[in-house]
């Protein structure tokens, strides 16, 4: 985002005085998958809360630090002191500009900011500055699925806001705590259209979305510290039929699989209530992860409740058609156009395959070095071994890819030897295991090195073969007699035996099926 921060000064001229500069697995009208359960279809709709990726808050120069001392970055304005003024910060409408590029949404020359009025402890000036009337963007899609499964959900906005404080309500039964940490935090708030149709399709959105913003760097979207939350709108309607049911809004659901268990139990317990001749009414609910329900919170606020008006201390926020441009120009290669790039560069790599090394940081970057230099047969082995082999590692020290010793290169140098016969799969993985433990060289210098290199000579496999057969005639006279196969994988295992682990098993196993036919005749 360099180029943001060089035109900093037009930025400045173009908001007003008062703007400071910041530092800081996977279209249509609607969606084309539809869930009739019982003869029931369920519509949900999500608002996404990113928390922008910033060193300090949205109207305040107050620091973001996860885990603080309770109070301890807090700014007068946060606190929301008689006589404080917000100065928005460049950053978090970069963030939200790049954000919504992405998404796909058309972006407001000329947008503007709000108060909404609702009187929290943990919230003291007692509204939140929010763009209600006219949001930074609108009407984009993320697009889910592939070929023949391919859909999209419509984005309906993407506006910037500040959090709320905490409150804490655990330590005690007689008073809650406040911590106003959180409170003045940079937001982007993500609104879709109801398009959903399942909680597995909801969880499917969020992941993509959360992928988006971490290579954008706009948002690390850690749900478990709560940088990203999700409100689900739930709804149930009579299959083939338009319109909307009644809206229950499910807050702050803190993982994806807790996503999709909140969405499908609440779609089942509005069927129910409808099913049973009740009366469905718009609440604010809770997930409750220990029994798998929602939970009633309260009745569902209007937008008359927040007395809406316009954000009076901030004039309007004003971009250019460069600034849009410069920000298109210098946008990275987004998640779903990484995997369609490498299905259609690497040999036998599915969308799948490539979702799941996008979703581990640095795994796209690992693949592809390995990759370099391997032959293109060897592509959907290596595919393999760095998800299941070198991430398994990975998990097991608790370590990221860019912390491995383990080089893209090296790994590629195993991969080439199991796909070549060098070395047995079970070679290979002692090899990268020995590299995890620092045992230097490339792969076939520590195969050599551990005794682990194959013998492919057909001479010398033979020779094994025919030793073991010699060796063994009660065995062989009872294969003669019998042609039970469990013979021929106790010859294998002699070989291998004989040839203390180096012998070749396939050639092994054609010599001895070869050798085999030929005693039996």
């Amino acid at each position: 985002m360099s180029h943001l921060l060089a035109r900093s000064a037009r930025c400045v001229a173009a908001l007003g005085p008062g703007r400071r500069l910041r530092s800081g697995l996977p279209g249509a009208a609607s969606p084309a998958v539809t869930a009739n359960r019982d003869g029931w279809e369920l519509c949900v709709g999500l608002e996404l809360h990113a928390q922008v990726k910033s060193v300090t808050k949205a109207f305040s120069p107050a620091a973001v630090v996860f885990g603080a001392a309770p109070n301890s970055n807090v700014d007068p304005l946060d606190a929301g002191m008689p006589g404080t003024l917000p100065v928005l910060s460049e950053r978090m409408v970069d963030a939200g500009l790049v954000t919504a590029l992405a998404l796909g949404c058309t972006v407001n020359q000329r947008s503007f900011f709000d108060r909404k009025h609702y009187f929290y402890a943990d919230m003291p000036a007692g509204y939140q500055i929010t763009q209600q009337r006219v949001p930074l963007a609108q009407s984009g899609k993320v697009v889910l699925g592939h070929g023949a499964d391919e859909t999209s959900v419509r984005v309906e906005r993407l506006h910037l806001e500040h959090d709320s404080g905490k409150s804490i309500h655990t330590l005690s039964d007689r008073y809650t705590l406040v911590d106003l940490n959180r409170c003045g935090t940079g937001l982007m708030e993500i609104v879709t259209k109801p398009d959903i149709r399942s909680g597995d399709q909801a969880a499917e959105f969020v992941q993509q979305v959360m992928l988006m913003l971490r290579t954008l760097g706009t948002c690390d979207g850690n749900m478990a510290e709560g940088s990203l939350r999700v409100d689900a709108n739930i709804s149930v309607r009579p299959a083939h039929t338009e319109g909307f049911g009644t809206r229950c809004e499910v807050k702050n659901i803190s993982g994806l699989r807790f996503l999709s268990k909140a969405i499908e139990y609440e779609a089942s317990r509005q069927r129910a209530v409808l099913e049973g001749g009740r009366e469905l009414l718009p609440e604010t609910r809770g997930f409750d992860p220990s029994s798998g329900k929602t939970v009633r919170i309260r009745g569902k606020e209007g937008e008359t409740d927040y007395r809406y008006m316009p954000e009076p201390d901030l004039p309007p926020l004003v971009l250019s058609n460069e600034d849009i441009a410069a920000t298109r120009e210098a946008m990275p290669e987004l998640p779903r156009e990484t995997v369609l790039r490498l299905v259609a560069e690497y040999d036998g790599l599915t969308p799948h395959d490539a979702w799941v090394l996008l979703f581990e940081p640095g795994g796209v970057e690992y693949f592809e070095a390995a990759a370099s230099g391997l032959d293109t047969k060897h592509h959907s082995r290596l595919y393999h071994w760095v998800t299941s082999e070198l991430y398994g590692l990975l998990h097991r020290d608790s370590i990221t890819v860019a912390e491995t010793t383990v080089s893209a290169e090296r790994l590629g140098g195993v991969v080439q030897l199991v796909g070549d016969d060098a070395v047995s799969g079970v070679a290979g993985k002692q090899i990268l295991a020995a590299m995890a433990e620092g045992e230097p060289g490339s792969a076939e210098d520590i195969a050599t090195r551990l005794g682990l290199v194959q013998v492919s000579d057909a001479a010398a496999l033979e020779a094994f073969c025919r030793e073991v057969l010699t060796a063994n005639p009660a065995e062989l006279k009872l294969y003669q007699d019998s042609q039970n196969p469990k013979y021929i994988k106790f010859f294998m295992g002699q070989v291998l035996r004989a040839s203390k682990g180096s012998a070749n098993p396939k050639r092994v196993q054609h010599l001895l099926a070869k050798l085999l036919d030929e005693a039996s005749k």
